[in-house]
């Protein structure tokens, strides 16, 4: 940036809704959003401050004998207060936010100066927002940072997409949805075996969920017995009275039998080796079947709900 030219920065100000959640307060944020926002925050912190410094200068600008100099010496002017204050205030809000309380107070104590009325030179305020940056700069250290690479990052959850197996499948099986979401954060972790551990509890749920069709509970008894039970059931569901009758029975029974027949695939495939030691997942095994447990429970969701 060249000296004397002050930069624009969109930055959230005093007139504004500077945090989303400020935005909309009766909202319920997830931690996974507030990190999101702060890590854009952190970037803007340091422009915001930089801005400050660019436009002092500018302020100051003078012209002696056709050279050009910088007067920052000088007091602040109204203008160049206020637009201290208004980015000043964003630094001191988001490094609160995020627990860099250290320069959070170093910010609002400058902030309490200039509203305070005493006469401050350019170069004052210069120096005191190179030392709140320094300041902020030894404060991120103590903090960890995670970097997603783009490939990786569409399976975050995001504020106008949260659900990774899509809207249908949250409404129709609610108690998925902290294993599909832990699912996807593995995903975009690289931790792919434990995507697929969550990925088997999902499965599980929809088992469950299956065998509550057909009086088959889950609640004592493992995959394979379960399995067995409702397939044989579904077998005979074109003599049950229950189901002979319906219309639709001879349709609702092939469904039925697909779904089944999946889930003695996954059992055998994934389920078997993931509940034990002996089973690690690459990331594109783990994608794979991520994809495939989010086809197999849309397609649940056309016929089934909990």
């Amino acid at each position: 940036m060249s000296p004397g030219k002050a930069e624009s920065v969109t930055f959230p100000a005093k007139d504004q809704a500077v945090w989303p959640w400020q935005a909309e307060p009766y909202r319920l944020w997830s931690l996974l959003e507030m990190l999101q926002f702060s890590a854009n925050g952190f970037f803007w912190c340091g422009r915001a401050l930089r801005s400050v410094r660019a436009d002092c200068l500018a302020a100051a600008a003078v012209c002696v004998d056709g050279e050009p100099g910088f007067a920052v010496y000088q007091f602040i002017d109204g203008k160049a207060r206020d637009k201290a204050l208004s980015s000043l205030e964003a630094v001191e809000t988001h490094c609160r936010h995020v627990g860099m309380t250290i320069t959070a107070d170093m910010a609002k104590d400058l902030i309490d100066t200039l509203r305070g009325g005493a006469k401050q030179s350019f170069d004052w305020l210069i120096n005191q927002t190179d030392t709140i940056e320094r300041l902020a700069e030894k404060e991120l250290k103590g903090k960890l940072f995670l970097y997603i690479p783009p490939e990786r990052a569409k399976f975050w959850p995001t504020r106008t997409d949260p659900h990774p197996f899509g809207n249908v499948v949250a409404e129709k099986f609610p108690s998925v949805a902290y294993d599909v979401e832990n699912s996807a954060l593995c995903l975009a972790t690289m931790r792919s075996t434990a995507a697929v551990f969550h990925l088997m509890r999902v499965v599980e749920i929809g088992l469950s969920i299956l065998g509550r069709v057909f009086d088959v509970s889950l609640t004592r008894t493992n995959w394979a017995p379960a399995i067995s039970e409702i397939e044989r059931k579904i077998r005979e569901m074109h003599t049950d009275p229950a189901w002979k009758h319906l219309p639709d029975c001879k349709d609702q029974q092939e469904f039925y039998a697909h779904a089944a027949t999946h889930f003695a695939i996954i059992k055998d495939a994934w389920r078997n080796h993931t509940m034990h030691a002996r089973g690690k997942y690459t990331e594109d095994e783990a994608e794979r079947i991520f994809e495939s447990v989010k086809a197999f429970m849309q397609k649940l969701a056309e016929k089934l709900a909990e």
